[in-house]
C-alpha cells in the first residue's frame, strides 16, 4: 500500500504539513510547481476561472501508488491552476484512493475540496477523505485531531521507504 502526496504550496504552510504528512504515514512527495511564476493576484483570477497553469515534471504516474494524497492552499474557495493541470496529467488512477488536503486563511468554503474530489471521482478514483487546516493553525504547528484521522486513512506500514520524487 503505497501513497504518493502531491503537493502544491505557495507560502510553504501546505508544503510543512505534507512532509510532516510524508514522514507520518511513509509516502512518497512530489511537488507540483508552475514553469512561470505569476502575480499573486493573476494565480486566484486563474483560480477562480477554474484554469490550468503549465507545471514543472514532477511524479503524474500512479502505476506504482495504490493512493493518492493532493495538497494545495485554497485561493478564492478554488483550487490553483497548477493543481488543475496535475489533475489533468494524472495517468494510471482508475480505481485507486485518494484524499484531499487544503490549507486556507480562514474561509471555511469546502469548494475546492469538492473541485478536487468531483474531478477525481470522475477519473474512477475512490475517495478516502479530506483534511483542511487554517493558516494560523499551521504557523503555530497545531494540527488538531484531525490529522492522525487523516494520516491513519494512508498509513504505510513500510513507512521508512518515504521519498521526495521530482519527476
Amino acid at each position: 500500500m503505497k501513497t504518493l502526496i502531491a503537493c502544491y504550496s505557495y507560502s510553504g504552510h501546505t508544503l510543512k504539513v505534507a512532509k510532516k504528512l510524508q514522514k507520518e504515514i511513509g509516502a512518497d512527495l512530489t511537488e507540483i510547481k508552475t514553469e512561470k511564476d505569476r502575480w499573486y493576484l493573476l494565480k486566484i483570477l486563474d483560480s477562480i476561472r477554474e484554469k490550468k497553469a503549465t507545471i514543472k515534471p514532477c511524479q503524474t504516474d500512479l502505476m506504482n501508488y495504490d493512493k493518492l494524497i493532493l495538497c494545495c492552499p485554497v485561493w478564492a474557495g478554488k483550487t490553483p491552476a497548477a493543481v488543475n493541470q496535475y489533475m489533468f496529467d494524472l495517468k494510471n488512477i482508475k480505481d485507486k484512493e485518494f484524499g484531499v488536503f487544503i490549507t486556507s486563511g480562514g474561509n471555511r468554503s469546502q469548494k475546492a475540496t469538492i473541485q478536487m474530489r468531483e474531478n477525481l471521482d470522475l477519473q474512477g478514483m475512490k475517495f478516502l477523505g479530506q483534511m483542511r487546516l487554517i493558516t494560523k493553525d499551521v504557523e503555530n504547528e497545531k494540527y488538531g485531531e484531525i490529522f492522525p484521522l487523516f494520516a491513519g486513512k494512508f498509513k504505510d506500514p513500510k513507512s521508512e521507504n518515504s521519498k521526495n520524487i521530482t519527476e
